[in-house]
């Protein structure tokens, strides 16, 4: 069924007070990389928009009658691909000004 606990995501603490960063340090340090953090992030949004898919065809077909636990689920799942829109653009405005530094 739909798990509608928990933090957005798993965003890495985003949005908990908590930083979005490894909290072991640098990757060097026995930290995870930040691939790998936005690796699982962007795994943890895809297992949400599948939940909340799974949860609107249960509804739809009468095996969940559940409409406040499937509304939760599509919002979270929004919310998250939302948040992990929002860190991709700011990524790419990041590249952008790395790459017009005159060297």
């Amino acid at each position: 069924m739909v798990n509608v606990t928990g933090n957005v995501g798993g965003l890495g603490g985003v949005g908990a007070g908590q930083p979005a960063i490894g909290k072991s340090g640098p990757a060097g340090a026995g930290g995870s990389s930040f691939a790998d953090m936005l690796q699982k992030n962007i795994d943890e949004v895809s297992r949400m928009q599948q939940d909340a898919t799974q949860a609107v065809d249960d509804l739809a077909t009468g095996k969940s009658d559940n409409v406040t636990g499937v509304m939760t689920a599509v919002e979270k799942a929004d919310l998250a691909f939302k948040t992990l829109l929002s860190i991709r653009s700011k990524l790419m405005d990041a590249y952008e000004e790395i790459k017009s530094i005159a060297v």
